[in-house]
């Protein structure tokens, strides 16, 4: 009997999920069936009413009065006819007016001496991606510019959000320390009896350690930012000492520098970003007006209007120029996505450095290991920026003479050859974050190893 009633109540146990399941629905069933129904009458009861009123309503006559012939009802006159409206006098509905002609946001200014336009200095020096930096120049006010140059604490340690998340984060990283140190503690009350519990240094020694690291996180990162500006500071001056070469082609200089740049400046190659728009707006006059028109236009109405910048190339090299502005352009572009996940990844690096920190003191090489992934990821990302730099800098001064082409009566070898070092230095410098093994998907790989490695290690300590 015992034997039976035990089977039974481990096929009960067995198929409780599905128990579980069933009841759940059976009241979900009986919670909203009421309200369908009553919703389902009052529908029907709706319906019904309206039926009823479209129907006719008839009377019963009695016989005397069917006899009696009905009164005609007395004749009114016809309304008055209206004139016909004609349909072209009907007004039509507008249609939405399109722009006319429009270009891409530039700000270049026109040449005062007349053929076309001139880089506005005064507006691309304080550009967000290859503005001056007014750390390594005299006599010049913060401005905040050049991103791919320097670091500034206004993107990262200064944000507001970023000084109110890491407090907390930091409070929670001393929360994760604490069973650490208790267990220490338990190690020395045992290890005064026993001394096979010799080991409680060694774990009062890395709490220590974790504890000192918490508290000083941020100005150790700060004090890393403030050196990898330094490298960089120091690698614009090198180039304000030593140039890019005047490297000549056919009698023309490659043009490494805008006019009217400083000798630091690398805004020749990296193409500022309110410029971005004069290269889009140059690059419509290689194609014809009828492909704007007919093609695009078709599709995207509201780019007809770009027609009136197509149809302006006459010559090879004229096109030439054209093509490598807007490869010069698209290659900023991505440039400028690196840089920004860059401050991104800082960011998420300078939070996670308490918990980092934190982990350090568990016992076990849990903690040992995720600060090791929090260190290799935050210096792979800061100093990506340094290596990009030094490339950038020396590239150009690495490049052989290039050839002088003899016969090139169009110039079109010509050009090509004043437009390579442009293209190759700067995709050079897109290439180095995949060079040092930084790229943006092992990047974010790194990260999400790190917060994992967090997870886990806080699931420990709670277990």
């Amino acid at each position: 009997m015992n034997q039976r009633r035990a089977q039974s109540l481990e096929k009960a146990v067995k198929y409780k999920r599905f128990y579980f399941i069933g009841l759940s629905a059976l009241a979900l069933v009986i919670l909203f069936l009421p309200v369908h129904i009553a919703s389902a009458a009052k529908l029907s009861s709706r319906v019904t009413t309206v039926k009823l009123a479209d129907v006719p309503t008839q009377v019963a006559v009695p016989p005397s009065l069917a006899a009696v012939p009905a009164q005609a009802p007395p004749a009114q006159a016809p309304p008055p006819a209206q004139a016909a409206v004609p349909l072209a006098a009907v007004p039509a509905q507008a249609a939405p007016l399109l722009e006319a002609n429009w270009n891409f946001p530039c700000s270049d200014i026109p040449n005062p001496r007349g053929g076309g336009l001139l880089p506005d200095e005064k507006l691309i020096r304080h550009d967000w991606l290859s503005g001056d930096v007014p750390v390594v120049t005299k006599d010049t006010t913060f401005v905040g510019g050049g991103r791919l140059f320097y670091t500034y604490s206004n993107d990262t340690e200064d944000l507001p959000q970023i000084k109110a998340l890491f407090g907390i984060i930091q409070v929670i990283a001393f929360f994760l320390i604490t069973p650490s140190m208790m267990l220490v503690g338990y190690q020395f009350m045992l290890g005064a009896s026993f001394f096979r519990y010799a080991g409680a240094l060694e774990g009062l020694s890395r709490v220590g350690l974790s504890i000192v690291a918490v508290g000083v996180s941020f100005q150790l990162v700060h004090m890393l930012v403030s050196f990898e500006n330094s490298l960089t500071a120091g690698i614009i001056a090198l180039h304000g000492e030593y140039p890019y070469p005047k490297t000549i082609v056919s009698g023309t200089a490659v043009p490494y520098m805008l006019a009217g740049d400083p000798a630091t400046s690398y805004r020749g190659i990296v193409m500022p970003m309110s410029r971005w728009g004069c290269a889009v707006n140059d690059f419509m006059g290689i194609v014809s007006a009828s492909f704007v028109t007919n093609t695009i236009g078709s599709i995207i109405p509201l780019f007809s209007g770009l027609a009136h910048l197509t149809g302006l190339v006459t010559s090879m090299p004229d096109m030439i120029h054209r093509s490598s502005g807007m490869i010069l352009s698209i290659l900023s572009l991505v440039l400028w996505v690196q840089v920004f996940l860059r401050i991104i990844l800082l960011n998420y690096y300078l939070l996670m450095a308490p918990l980092a920190f934190g982990c350090w003191a568990l016992p076990g090489d849990v903690g040992q290991r995720l600060v090791g992934l929090w260190c290799k990821g935050f210096f792979t990302v800061l100093f990506t920026q340094v290596a990009q730099l030094f490339i950038l800098t020396t590239l150009p001064l690495l490049l052989p003479s290039l050839p002088q082409i003899t016969g090139d009566n169009l110039d079109i070898m010509k050009s090509l050859l004043l437009e390579f070092p442009l293209i190759l230095t700067l995709l050079s410098t897109i290439m180095v974050p995949r060079m040092i093994g930084a790229s943006a998907a092992r990047a974010f790989g790194m990260a999400g190893s790190m917060a994992g490695s967090v997870v886990v290690a806080v699931s420990s300590v709670n277990s």
